[in-house]
């Protein structure tokens, strides 16, 4: 299927004593490089990475092994990603096909640790929180705090609805609406979100801004943040979003990137009202990826 970026899980369970390296080796198929696997934080026991290659699993132990292509990778934070900062806050972009967080097959190669690396750079030792969490496949703009006492403001903003969200995406064409609320109540397994009665509230805005020929592009505006809520609402009330073959698209984009970008946002900051906003360059790149 596409956009899997070569993920793929193995559990392994040793016969005898022997290092983790070994175990890997001897196990996995020959294209796997398994230093490059446990170095990179994908190797599980107990809940916990392994990340020693020479570290002894005993007889009868099983490791969970994650796999995905951007193993050995570091996510380094370009400089022209960040797009808004001041003392206590950072808002940088996301590119699609890049995750917000670790995940269990890397350590290294996401987003927040590109920007805890960028923020010790400048002498800030502070591990960071992504206070948005953009789906994989989907770009934009992502805040970060750059302290505790104002990471704990912004998630009490986040609680109270008072920051506000500007997304903006390229649907395939159909009999589309100029102007769709919405909302319902939705809940998700490990892969998908579904309607579901017993489920959490979800409220987005749909509003169609312009059509091209290839697709109808909407503003959307979310006052709940439920997981895949903007992909799942696209699909089931208007038309899928292009690329978005987890949800029905038939059209593709690149591996991994679908056609949504976290456009804006509006913050309450010392008594006043920041206004961020993707600079247009990257929307410029958004609608080159519609075209082609």
């Amino acid at each position: 299927m596409p956009g899997l970026q070569g993920m793929k899980r193995f559990f392994i369970t040793a016969k005898a004593d022997v290092p983790l390296r070994q175990l890997l080796e001897d196990h996995l198929p020959a294209k796997y490089n398994a230093e490059v696997i446990i170095t990179s934080g994908g190797v599980w026991k107990d809940k916990q990475r392994i990340f020693d290659p020479g570290h002894t699993i005993r007889s009868q132990e099983t490791v969970k092994v994650h796999t995905s292509s951007f193993q050995g990778k570091i996510y380094s934070l370009d400089e022209q990603q960040v797009i808004f900062e001041n003392p206590d806050l950072l808002v940088v972009y996301k590119p699609g096909d890049l995750n917000v967080h670790a995940v269990p097959s890397s350590f290294f190669y996401h987003l927040t640790y590109g920007v805890d690396q960028y923020l010790e750079k400048q002498g800030t030792r502070f591990l960071t929180t992504p206070l948005t969490r953009l789906d994989r496949p989907v770009e934009g703009l992502v805040i970060y705090s750059k302290n505790k006492p104002f990471e704990r403001k912004l998630f009490e903003l986040v609680k109270n609805r008072k920051i506000k969200k500007w997304y903006m995406g390229a649907l395939e064409q159909g009999d589309n609406p100029k102007y769709l609320g919405i909302r319902d109540k939705i809940a998700n397994n490990s892969y998908k979100t579904f309607l579901d009665e017993s489920g959490k509230t979800a409220h987005s805005l749909f509003v169609k801004t312009e059509s091209l020929e290839s697709a109808d592009i909407y503003s959307i505006f979310i006052f709940t943040g439920r997981r895949h809520q903007i992909r799942f609402h696209a699909s089931h009330y208007i038309t899928p979003i292009i690329g978005d073959w987890f949800y029905g698209s038939s059209f593709s984009m690149e591996p991994d990137k679908i056609a949504l970008v976290c456009r804006g946002y509006n913050i309450p900051y010392k008594r006043k009202n920041l206004k961020i906003r993707l600079p247009k360059h990257y929307l410029d790149k958004f609608y080159e990826k519609i075209w082609k």
